[in-house]
């Protein structure tokens, strides 16, 4: 049965970009038995060029775009959700309602985060099964891919990596589905070379296991094989034979 899938992202980098790209190529050459039943943006046309360039690519493909600004949404209390708590998450339910209400009538078996800025609430996270894409181990740093390897580098840590993991209340500590390990060597610039060209397979492989009948969804859970996956697959060795592949 083909895996449907939803995509959530801000497109705010070259990075976003190709995440959507490998999975589409996949589904294209038939490497994913998927398709593409919607694309989310949370930025209008006109608002970046790396957005723009993001939402014209899935139209490009065929796949439906739907773009609402958050920027543009009630602004003057978002701004005052930086001062308060209870305004921004009062803000935020909102716009996921305004979202959910967008997107109504587009059915995904899995909704994927991939390069999207925003934290989704409660409400939203409940209603779809949605993984994110998030640059760290489980238990590792949360918070955008800066702000980790701000962390590994206070810490002194010797290991990173990222993963794939429900989308939950808890921020970017859902169960974990797939993740890999690296050693942290370097600086800023390096860490983040090292984990973003593994990012790509890491997402790319744990939507197969998905489109594959591996791995399944049921009521807030991961489960393999009929048991529920407590700590994730390790993908480690599939993501570097991956990136070894494709350097031949």
């Amino acid at each position: 049965m083909t895996l449907k899938l939803g995509w959530f992202s801000t497109g705010r980098d070259r990075v976003a970009l190709d995440l959507f790209e490998i999975v589409y190529e996949a589904i294209a050459d038939g490497t994913i038995d998927a398709e593409m039943a919607f694309c989310f943006c949370n930025r209008d046309n006109g608002e970046a060029p790396e957005s723009d360039e993001f939402i014209a690519t899935g139209l490009g493909h065929g796949v439906p775009v739907i773009a609402m600004s958050s920027d543009a949404f009630e602004p003057a209390r978002r701004m005052e959700g930086r001062q308060d708590v209870a305004t921004l998450e009062a803000w935020r339910l909102d716009y996921d309602r305004a979202v959910m209400h967008a997107i109504d009538g587009r059915s995904a078996d899995i909704v994927v985060l991939a390069g999207y800025m925003l934290i989704v609430g409660p409400e939203m996270c409940v209603r779809y099964n949605m993984v994110n894409l998030h640059p760290a181990l489980p238990d590792g740093p949360t918070g955008t891919w800066q702000q980790v390897i701000n962390q590994l580098l206070e810490t002194g840590a010797r290991e990173t990596g990222a993963m794939m993991h429900l989308v939950t209340t808890e921020l970017d500590r859902g169960p974990a589905i797939a993740y890999f390990k690296i050693p942290v060597r370097g600086g800023f610039d390096q860490i983040r070379h090292d984990g973003v060209i593994r990012e790509l397979p890491l997402l790319l492989l744990t939507l197969k296991e998905f489109a594959d009948g591996h791995l399944q969804i049921r009521e807030g859970k991961i489960y393999a094989g009929g048991q529920e996956l407590k700590t994730g697959y390790d993908l480690t060795g599939k993501v570097e034979a991956w990136l070894e592949s494709e350097t031949k």
